[in-house]
């Protein structure tokens, strides 16, 4: 890119078919850089999470793990006098996300509402310092690592959803109406507590228009690469590229709620922008620009984008995740944040900030929406995945895929946008420092560096930051761990009280049957192998009443032999009631070599409980399943079986145990 190239930026005007902003030569992008006001806490922060992230990791606090929600917790901040209303649509959410993060760790969920809740003009250094967190990794018993806002960035500015986001992984959802709430939630908990139904397929939508450098350069220098990497690496997925003439508005449709959408949908457009105050602009802006648009110049209209009105209300749209790389794809801010190229004004984009429409009818479709969409506030920003002298540059894009596919919340995923949001901010602070002492600028290096600094602060996710696509499984289980121990060592619920008859079998109440895999033998299913174990237990008789029998007998006995009697009943008793109830607890980790086995606490250290069952001779069964993720067939087998032998464990200790006391009152009693 030579210094008299132009940037050609992202975004077309709806009422006209122009680019929203001409391109610009690099100087005069460099001088939209240096005129840039930088919030001095902000950039001291993302310099510190930068310096973290290279050093170590970034994220949560060391030791926690990301993908556990019961580990890294969650969290719902409201705007003060938000209706109550809205929290209870989200009920059956909130609920379910409780049952998750208490798991463990009682404190590691959080409803910031009341006098906790956001207040107007707060920054997040005021709000975080107000609730009884600072600055640093994400300590999840001071604030959990996942956090919803809940309402519209009027009320909870972008500006806070940007600084909280450096720190922890952040999602919003923003509806009009308390029935699109209520619609979300149950998608989301229906999503994660009924079996996977949803294929292994991702899909990548990029047109490619005629006289357009910025799609062209999006086509093949992120979608097509992107794409192809994906197919490699996970031979296991169905790939489908939608690229030039075939990326049309009926073939984006179809992927969104039609025959052909996928789990994953990544889509690289120009986003349609309306003017301040044009009567479509709520409605439309944000709409994704298809092959129809005929190029710069051209003329538009809303045959050649997509918006939500086009998502109809059959479209099938449940376990979506959509990355949208467009400008204004999530949501517009009231003023333009590159407005002090006018002097430092800030030139006014819409009368008050707003979430895109299209996923808002995304999330919150009639049929169950989607679980997330990430996409830009603002511009998306082409040359941020080409950079000068080194060329392609999509790995950050990649590794956020990749962690999806490798069964990371979407929050967690974000965190590699995140992670180059800080570190480009603190490096821009730094050029633009050496500038003000009078350094020379390196305009081809500044430009490109606030283009792609601005690009990664503006991408945000859209729906709860904890949502996982439901298509994946948990990373592979490495290795099983067993616990057997006489009273409950693990922190969860106590089990309810036992029925007045008949064997119980008590699960997660987030996990319901249909969430349990079925299993590879016919028709028999884990269940259907618990039900037959739980029968197993309700059959036995045991009669350990011991102490009662060798009494009866005691004027039979010498005085001597009653007290040596009663010492061995009471401690053939105690041993008795250390195996009345029997725990199993299978383990999985992902590095055995650092799971160590605590025996103070009876559970492994650096391994994730994945079920738990607990035995009573009576026939009593209570089981606890991990609601994050379904067990797969030869983990549960592995559960299973470790179950029954349990049992067979604990059937012979009983009959040894009554084949030495009746050895020994054989040899006591008298005559014997």
């Amino acid at each position: 890119m030579g210094d008299d190239e132009l940037f050609f930026f992202n975004g077309v005007d709806a009422t006209t078919g122009s680019y929203l902003l001409p391109p610009l030569p690099i100087g005069a992008v460099s001088r939209l850089a240096r005129g840039e006001k930088l919030d001095a806490a902000h950039i001291d922060e993302l310099r510190y999470r930068h310096a973290r992230a290279t050093e170590a990791t970034f994220g949560t606090a060391e030791g926690v793990d990301p993908r556990d929600i019961g580990d890294a917790g969650w969290g719902v901040i409201v705007a003060a006098g938000t209706e109550d209303g809205v929290l209870e649509a989200l009920g059956p959410l909130l609920e379910h996300r409780r049952r998750q993060a208490t798991l463990r760790h009682e404190r590691r969920f959080r409803q910031l509402t009341g006098e906790h809740a956001y207040r107007p003009g707060e920054t997040k250094q005021m709000f975080l310092a107000r609730n009884g967190a600072g600055p640093g990794p994400a300590d999840p018993d001071r604030m959990p690592y996942y956090l919803l806002l809940v309402g519209d960035p009027e009320a909870i500015p972008y500006s806070f959803q940007y600084q909280l986001d450096v720190q922890y992984a952040v999602g919003r959802i923003c509806f009009d109406t308390l029935d699109e709430y209520a619609r979300y939630a149950s998608a989301v908990v229906t999503a994660e507590t009924t079996a996977a139904t949803n294929t292994t397929s991702a899909a990548f939508f990029a047109p490619s228009n005629p006289d357009d450098p910025a799609t062209a350069l999006s086509v093949a220098e992120l979608v097509t690469p992107l794409s192809e990497r994906l197919a490699t690496d996970h031979p296991d997925w169905t790939v489908k590229r939608v690229i030039g003439d075939a990326a049309d508005k009926p073939a984006l449709v179809d992927l969104l709620g039609g025959q052909t959408t996928p789990s994953l949908l990544f889509t690289a457009t120009h986003g349609a922008g309306f003017p301040l105050d044009h009567p479509d602009q709520r409605r439309r802006q944000g709409a994704l620009v298809c092959q129809e648009w005929g190029g710069p110049g051209r003329g538009i209209d809303e045959d050649a984008y997509v918006s939500g009105e086009d998502v109809g209300r059959d479209a099938s749209l449940r376990g979506l995740v959509a990355f949208h790389f467009a400008c204004f794809g999530a949501g517009t801010p009231a003023f333009d944040d590159y407005g002090h190229r006018d002097g430092g004004s800030r030139r006014p984009l819409a009368p008050k900030p707003f979430v895109a429409a299209l996923p808002q009818r995304l999330l919150g479709h009639e049929r169950g929406g989607a679980l997330a969409v990430a996409g830009h506030v603002d511009r998306a920003w082409g040359y941020s995945f080409v950079w000068p002298g080194a060329g392609r540059q999509t790995e950050v894009f990649r590794s956020s895929i990749e962690r999806l596919l490798t069964g990371h919340p979407i929050g967690s995923a974000f965190e590699y946008l995140n992670e180059r949001y800080a570190e480009l901010a603190s490096d821009l602070s730094v050029a633009l420092e050496d500038i003000s002492y009078g350094k020379r600028p390196d305009d081809r290096a500044l430009a490109t560096m606030w283009t792609a600094s601005n690009d990664a602060r503006g991408f945000m996710v859209l729906g709860d930051p904890a949502v996982r696509l439901p298509a994946v499984a948990s990373p592979v289980a490495h290795r099983t761990g067993i616990d057997v121990s006489a009273e409950p060592s693990h922190p969860f619920p106590p089990p309810a009280p036992r029925p007045t008859a008949g064997p119980e079998v008590q699960e997660s109440p987030s996990v319901p049957p249909t969430g349990l895999p079925p299993s590879s033998e016919g028709d028999r299913g884990p269940r259907d192998e618990h039900e037959a174990v739980t029968g197993s237990l309700a059959d036995v008789e045991l009669d350990y009443g011991l102490r009662e029998g060798l009494r009866q007998t005691g004027d039979r006995l010498a005085v001597a032999v009653q007290h040596l009697a009663d010492t061995l009943a009471s401690a053939m008793e105690r041993a008795a009631e250390s195996v009345a109830v029997v725990e199993v607890a299978t383990y999985t980790s992902d590095d055995p070599s650092s799971a160590v086995y605590d025996r103070s606490r009876r559970r492994f250290d650096g391994a994730r409980l994945r079920a738990l069952s607990r035995a009573s001779v009576g026939g009593d069964l209570q089981l606890l399943v991990d609601e994050d993720d379904a067990l797969d067939d030869r983990l549960w087998a592995c559960h299973v079986a470790m179950v029954e032998q349990a049992q067979r464990t604990r059937m012979e200790l009983f009959r040894s145990a009554g084949t030495v006391v009746t050895g020994l009152w054989d040899a006591l009693r008298p005559g014997g």
